[in-house]
């Protein structure tokens, strides 16, 4: 299962940095993408957030009070 994640992470950050490298040409055949670049900003930024949440959580309840 944490392989799954990571791929699936590291295949959002790769499919934005490809889009926004190829939407930064300026070529007017690339101007539907920014929509596209958008989507996979955000989508990665909450993935980040659940990800990095619930790693504090997890290390949280290692914790002895």
């Amino acid at each position: 299962m944490d392989e799954i994640l990571t791929n699936w992470l590291l295949g959002l950050i790769a499919a934005l940095l490809a889009v926004l490298v190829l939407d930064s040409t300026g070529q007017s055949f690339l101007n539907p993408l920014a929509p596209v670049a958008n989507v996979l900003a955000l989508v990665t930024f909450l993935a980040f957030v659940i990800l990095t949440g619930a790693f504090l959580v997890y290390t949280a309840s290692f914790r002895n009070a």
